[in-house]
C-alpha cells in the first residue's frame, strides 16, 4: 500500500478554463510543498488542458471523471483512455455514484472501464457506495461485495496487469449532504473491504481505500487517523482553495 496519503479533488460540472487555469495556479503551487500527500483534481473534460498545462512543472496530478473501455467509435459524449493520457491526465475516476446513479452505469460498465484504464497507463479510481436506504436496511456489506466482485475476481486473475488501483467507498446519502458515517461505521466498513480482497488474494495487500462523502476540513481530521483511510475523494469541498488546501494540510499533518 503507497504510504502516502491520497487527496483527490472531483469538481463534477465546475471550474470552466478561466477558472481552473486560476484555482491550478494555487494549487500546483500548494502541491510542492508537499511531502506525505499526493494531490490530485479531476475537472470537467473540458478543462483538462488547461489544467495540465499548469501543473506539468509541479507535483499536482490531472485525472478525468470517466472514460470509456473502447480506444474509439461511434460512442457519443465519451473519451478513451488514450485520449485522456493524450491530454495529460494520469488518473481516471470510475464509476462514481451520480454516473450510476443519473446515467445508468452498473458493475459490468464500470469493470470494463476499469480494465481499459488498468491496460494502459492511467490510474483507476474506482468508487464503491451503498444508499441511505441499504444502509438503513443492514445491506452495506452485501451491497459493497456486489459491487467488488467482478473487479476482486479480474484483479486476483492472471489477465490483470500488475498496475495500480484505489478504491473510493462513497456512502451514496453522504455525498453533498453533510451527513457522515460515524468513525466506526467507517473503520468498520473499510475492513469489511479488506477482508473481502484477501478471499480473493490472501497474499497482495488491498487496494488503498478512499472516504468520500461531505469530507471536510471539519471531519477530515478524525477520518484521517482511521488506519484502513488512505485519503480522501473531495467534492464540494475540492472547489475553494481555502477549504481544500486546509485539507492538505491536514493529511499533512
Amino acid at each position: 500500500m503507497n504510504n502516502k496519503t491520497f487527496l483527490i479533488g472531483n469538481w463534477k460540472m465546475n471550474h470552466g478554463i478561466a477558472a481552473t487555469t486560476e484555482y491550478c495556479q494555487q494549487l500546483a503551487e500548494l502541491s510542492t510543498g508537499l511531502k506525505k500527500t499526493e494531490l490530485k483534481i479531476a475537472p470537467p473534460f473540458l478543462s483538462i488542458a488547461s489544467a495540465t498545462s499548469v501543473a506539468k512543472e509541479s507535483q499536482l496530478q490531472i485525472g478525468v471523471q470517466n472514460v470509456h473501455w473502447a480506444e474509439n467509435g461511434a460512442y457519443t459524449g465519451e473519451i478513451s483512455c488514450g485520449m485522456a493520457l493524450e491530454a495529460g491526465a494520469t488518473f481516471a475516476l470510475i464509476g462514481h455514484s451520480e454516473r450510476r446513479q443519473y446515467f445508468g452505469e452498473n458493475d459490468h460498465d464500470v469493470l470494463r472501464r476499469t480494465r481499459a484504464a488498468m491496460e494502459t497507463d492511467l490510474l483507476p479510481v474506482v468508487c464503491i457506495g451503498e444508499t441511505l436506504e441499504e444502509r438503513e436496511a443492514g445491506k452495506t456489506d452485501t451491497v459493497l461485495r456486489t459491487q467488488l466482485e467482478g473487479l476482486f475476481t479480474y484483479l486476483s486473475s492472471d489477465e490483470a496487469p500488475s498496475k495500480p488501483l484505489i478504491l473510493a467507498y462513497e456512502p451514496v446519502w453522504a455525498i453533498g449532504t453533510g451527513k457522515v458515517p460515524t468513525l466506526e461505521d467507517i473503520t468498520d466498513t473499510h475492513r469489511g473491504i479488506i477482508e473481502y480482497w484477501k478471499s480473493f488474494n490472501s497474499t497482495a495487500p488491498c487496494p488503498p481505500i478512499l472516504y468520500g462523502g461531505s469530507v471536510s476540513p471539519d471531519n477530515f481530521g478524525e477520518i484521517s487517523k482511521i488506519e484502513e483511510v488512505a485519503g480522501a475523494l473531495v467534492g464540494g469541498a475540492s472547489l475553494v482553495y481555502e477549504k481544500f488546501s486546509k485539507l492538505a494540510e491536514i493529511a499533512e499533518g
